[in-house]
């Protein structure tokens, strides 16, 4: 159920191209539904990149608060990863995780394309409410734009030390902001560059955040598996 909850947890990462198919059977047969089942949890989505070698993909999960991603049940399953985890951690490569609360979020519904920024420290603008509706707004207006979203990461949840994250040979990456722009179609991401450049970014900006877009590949949601 989109927008529905105040919790999310998002992952980039990378597999080499022989470990594609394994890599998507695993995701998509087994631990989607595997999350998904946990309490608390709304729904998993998965992207990939559209062009460039490293992050190919982007996966974004719901939840209905933040706490639910420190949980009990969580928790216990990333202490217990089954055999199929086991295989797949260690060829995970380039892995950046967080977790934490909806900050804000706009829109109509989700899209088959997500343009996502993936900030490190916190930008002035973002934090401030009046500037970020002003932002918000404009690039709601834009054609075909159908959502923007603005996530924060607890620092404390997203680096629970578990059984699966010792298996993982990839230094783990986290970052403290992530703002999700989603669309019909990626074409609609030329707009929102203008509009991005002009109202979070400088001409002297040294250091720009993580921006790349999406397509989406599937999604599962919490109610399909009563």
């Amino acid at each position: 159920m989109w927008n529905a909850g105040h919790g999310f947890m998002a992952i980039w990462s990378d597999v080499g191209p022989g470990d594609f198919d394994f890599y998507h059977d695993w995701l998509l047969k087994e631990h989607f539904a595997e999350r998904v089942g946990i309490p608390g949890f709304i729904a998993a989505r998965v992207f990939r990149r559209q062009s460039g070698p490293d992050f190919q993909f982007f996966i974004i999960y719901e939840t209905e608060s933040p706490q639910v991603l420190a949980s009990p049940a969580y928790v216990a399953r990333l202490n217990n990863p089954t055999p199929m985890t086991q295989q797949v951690m260690p060829k995970l490569k380039n892995f950046v995780r967080g977790a934490g609360r909806v900050v804000q979020s706009s829109g109509v519904c989700g899209g088959g394309a997500a343009r996502v920024l993936r900030f490190e420290e916190p930008h002035a603008l973002l934090s401030d409410t009046s500037a970020r509706n002003a932002l918000f707004k404009k690039i709601n207006e834009l054609d075909s734009v159908l959502a923007v979203r603005l996530f924060e990461v607890d620092t404390a949840a997203t680096t629970i030390q578990t059984e699966e994250k010792k298996i993982r040979t990839s230094r783990e990456e986290i970052y403290n902001q992530l703002l999700v722009i989603e669309a019909v179609d990626v074409e609609a991401f030329e707009a929102v560059s203008d509009v991005l450049n002009a109202a979070l970014f400088t001409p002297e900006s040294s250091r720009r955040p993580f921006d790349q877009s999406y397509r989406l590949i599937a999604e599962l949601q919490a109610r399909s598996l009563i």
